[in-house]
């Protein structure tokens, strides 16, 4: 059950809004097992198979955050966080990597090649981090046990069951014991329902009106065609633009749907494509998942504290690990590692200033510069996160690149006497729709030239902040854009959320 679907829409959410106000009214104490029976539903309706899973996977490190937590030996409680942390990465490694391992070894040799056919669990990527998360706060002492209900609450809520964002048990907590659905204010409400409507949209045109701009260039490679400059370009750049309204639709239908139910979950997605260089760019998307490599491998490996060359090794690593979480393929750490070596260069050329003692002008061709050179370089990136094969991956970065030569606009010429330049149109293979390039040039210029949507509706990345109501005019273009979104879900097939699976 997916956001979008009329199941959720018309069903699952009337459902259990109407559930938490009826036992906010009559048997407060019960709501927090409403909202888990509903979250356990929620991820039944996909993943019914997985659900011992994840109900075996809560309890394993629930109980074993007593023990840490209650032991008064420092030595065993840091055996038991190991224990717990090799036991979650089993299960992760088990369900997600086990076919990926057994093929490379296979690959070296090592045994016959063989599949296990295993289905990848809902959400194990984000649950595994969000409890590892748990037990080594627990053991640092920064955070205190609370009941098992609670603990359950925390983990399985279903906004960001799925696909995030990855929670801390500090900052849901607190609002799940002091019952935070007793309070929710009318602010909370119309500014959770206008979020959610505005995600609804963008996934519902942004997104999967960009897929099959993307997903037709990267199938022609597929069959064998040598894509021209533009057209390379062009299917890359939908694939980062299908993927932004995708991730940002679901971050904020999530957040939205806290709101809904007076929980505030932090900001996952902060218009990453205004970045100035990649440093940036990790500040602002996957947020949740950038803090937990921060603080969880990074800064555990050494961060850079021994130095600019060690610094940036554990940023290699961290990032192809990273690469490696989003999916079990050489591509996606290939991706990782490429946004690694960029880290990198940041982390070079912020020695070289101070060495130089550079001074940064903030002109406007100094910040639009910075800017597109870091649009190109994530967009050069997400070849290698959407390609299934390196070979895919090569042949179409060798387009974007101009090895294959370029291509030109017919009125420009007729014939050269270079190989290199050909004279056929800007999108010879007649690969893309030309239909979808003004709604590809209109989500751009969305992207780069407005605020995004928590901007406008003045969402803080904090628990603390106050949530003021959407204005007159906000709520009634979200109510617009809700009608149609629920319009077009009864008119066309709706895709899975591309996080719908890591």
């Amino acid at each position: 059950m997916l956001f979008h679907e009329q199941s959720f829409l018309f069903i699952f959410l009337p459902v259990a809004l109407f559930g938490i106000f009826i036992m906010n009214r009559f048997i407060p104490r019960f709501a927090v097992w409403w909202i888990v029976i509903c979250s356990f539903v929620f991820y039944s309706f996909h993943g019914l198979q997985h659900l011992p899973l994840l109900i075996t996977s809560i309890s394993i490190n629930y109980f074993l955050g007593l023990i840490i937590e209650k032991n008064r030996f420092p030595n065993c409680s840091a055996s038991l966080l190991i224990v717990g942390i090799i036991i979650n990465l089993a299960i992760l490694a088990f369900f997600k990597y086990g076919d990926f391992i057994l093929s490379n070894l296979a690959c070296i040799g090592m045994i016959p090649s063989q599949k296990t056919n295993i289905i990848l669990p809902l959400a194990i990527s984000f649950f595994t981090f969000q409890q590892i998360a748990y037990l080594v706060n627990l053991k640092k002492g920064e955070i205190r046990s609370s009941s098992f209900i609670n603990y359950c609450a925390f983990v399985t809520f279903f906004p960001q069951l799925i696909a995030g964002p990855i929670v801390r048990y500090q900052s849901i907590i607190p609002q799940i014991i002091n019952e935070a659905w007793r309070k929710l204010s009318k602010e909370s409400f119309w500014a959770g329902l206008c979020l959610f409507s505005f995600g609804l949209f963008k996934k519902n045109y942004f997104a999967d009106g960009l897929r099959p701009l993307a997903d037709s260039v990267f199938k022609a490679t597929n069959e064998g065609t040598s894509l021209s400059f533009a057209e390379a370009w062009l299917g890359s750049s939908a694939f980062g633009l299908q993927i932004y309204f995708d991730f940002s639709a679901y971050s904020e239908m999530a957040i939205g749907l806290g709101l809904l139910f007076g929980l505030k979950l932090p900001i996952n997605f902060n218009s990453p494509y205004k970045s100035r260089n990649i440093i940036d760019f990790w500040r602002r998307w996957h947020i949740t998942l950038s803090e937990f490599l921060r603080d969880y491998l990074y800064k555990p490996l050494g961060g850079n504290r021994n130095g600019v060359a060690a610094g940036i090794t554990n940023v290699l690593i961290v990032m192809a690990i990273g690469g490696l979480w989003h999916g079990a393929s050489w591509t996606f750490v290939a991706w990782g590692g490429i946004h690694g070596v960029l880290i990198g260069f940041c982390h070079i050329s912020r020695v070289i200033k101070k060495k130089t003692k550079y001074q940064e002008t903030n002109s406007i061709y100094c910040i639009w510069g910075s800017q597109l050179l870091t649009l190109v370089l994530v967009t050069l990136a997400w070849v290698f996160f959407r390609s299934e094969d390196f070979k895919q991956a090569f042949d179409i970065t060798k387009s974007m690149l101009g090895f294959n030569g370029l291509d030109l606009p017919r009125f420009l010429g007729s014939s050269s006497t270079l190989d290199y330049l050909r004279f056929h149109g800007g999108l010879p293979n007649q690969v893309a729709d030309i239909s979808l390039i003004p709604l590809f040039i209109f989500c751009l210029l969305l992207v780069l030239l407005t605020p995004n949507t928590l901007q406008i509706l003045k969402i803080e990345n904090n628990v603390n902040s106050f949530i003021t109501l959407p204005s007159p005019r906000v709520t009634f273009i979200a109510g617009v854009l809700l009608f149609f979104s629920v319009k077009i879900s009864f008119e066309s097939l709706s895709y899975d959320f591309l996080y719908f699976r890591f």
